[in-house]
C-alpha cells in the first residue's frame, strides 16, 4: 500500500498507529508479538488493519520482524513537531462541519414536514356577506309594506351549503332589536326576523332580510357584518 503525504493526517489522527510508530522508532525492529504488547493491542484483527493502514510507513523484514521505512521515520518526526492536539485540530473541524451540516439537513426537513403538513390540512372556506339591493315587496305573513335587503353570502367551493332553518333562525334571533325587522314569532315564545334564500351557483346564495322601514347607511353597514358573523357561526 503507497502512502502519499498528503494522507498522512488521516494515518496518523489514530493513537494506535501513533503507538506503533513510535515504538518502533524507539526501541528499533520488533516481531509482531512485541509490537502488539509494546502498544497494549489485544485485538489481532484490529492491530493487522492497523499495520495495513500504515502501508509504507512500515516494512516487514525477511525475519518476520517489523522496522520503519524512511517514510515513516520523517511521519515520527512530524509527530514530534506537531503535538498530537494539531493534528487532531482538522478532525475537529471537519466533525464540527459535519455536525453543523446534519443540523442544517434536519432543520430543513423540518421545515418541509411542517410546509406539507399545514399543506395537506383541509383548508377552512372563505366566507363573505355584502350587501346587494333593496326592493319593497311582501315580508312574513304577506306585509305589502315591508322592504326587502338582499345580500350576497359567498362560499369557496361549490359543495358550499347553508345550514338548516332552524339554525339560521337561532342565528338572528339575538338580533331582532336591533333593527327594525319584520319577525315572526313561533309556538315556543321564539322571534325572529323574516328572511329567505336562493342558492345561485359556486357556493354563491342570495339572502333577503324583511325589515319595517329603510335603513340608515350607518345601520346597513353594521347589518351586514352582523349577518356574516351571524351566518358564518351556522357553518
Amino acid at each position: 500500500m503507497t502512502v502519499d503525504f498528503s494522507s498522512l493526517h488521516k494515518i496518523l489522527k489514530d493513537k494506535t498507529r501513533r503507538d506503533i510508530l513510535r515504538c518502533l522508532n524507539e526501541k528499533g525492529s520488533l516481531s509482531y508479538v512485541e509490537l502488539m504488547n509494546a502498544t497494549a493491542v489485544a485485538n489481532t484483527g484490529r492491530f493487522n488493519y492497523h499495520l495495513k493502514v500504515l502501508g509504507s510507513l512500515i516494512e516487514k523484514q525477511n525475519d518476520g520482524r517489523y522496522d520503519l521505512t524512511e517514510r515513516g521515520r520523517l511521519a515520527v518526526q512530524l509527530l514530534d513537531k506537531f503535538p498530537e492536539k494539531a493534528l487532531q485540530t482538522r478532525s475537529v473541524k471537519m466533525k464540527r462541519k459535519r455536525i453543523a451540516v446534519e443540523v442544517a439537513l434536519v432543520i430543513v426537513c423540518v421545515i418541509a414536514v411542517s410546509l406539507l403538513l399545514v399543506s395537506l390540512q383541509p383548508k377552512q372556506p372563505s366566507f363573505d356577506v355584502t350587501y346587494w339591493k333593496q326592493e319593497t315587496g311582501s315580508g312574513p305573513y304577506s306585509n305589502p309594506n315591508a322592504i326587502q335587503y338582499r345580500f350576497n353570502v359567498t362560499g369557496t367551493h361549490e359543495t358550499f351549503q347553508f345550514a338548516t332553518g332552524i339554525a339560521i333562525d337561532n342565528a338572528l334571533a339575538p338580533y331582532v332589536n336591533r333593527y327594525p325587522f319584520e319577525t315572526i314569532t313561533f309556538s315556543n315564545g321564539t322571534t325572529v326576523p323574516g328572511w329567505s334564500s336562493e342558492y345561485v351557483h359556486n357556493g354563491q346564495f342570495t339572502f333577503t332580510l324583511f325589515l319595517q322601514r329603510t335603513l340608515t347607511d350607518a345601520q346597513l353597514k353594521s347589518l351586514t357584518q352582523d349577518l356574516k358573523e351571524a351566518l358564518k357561526s351556522t357553518q
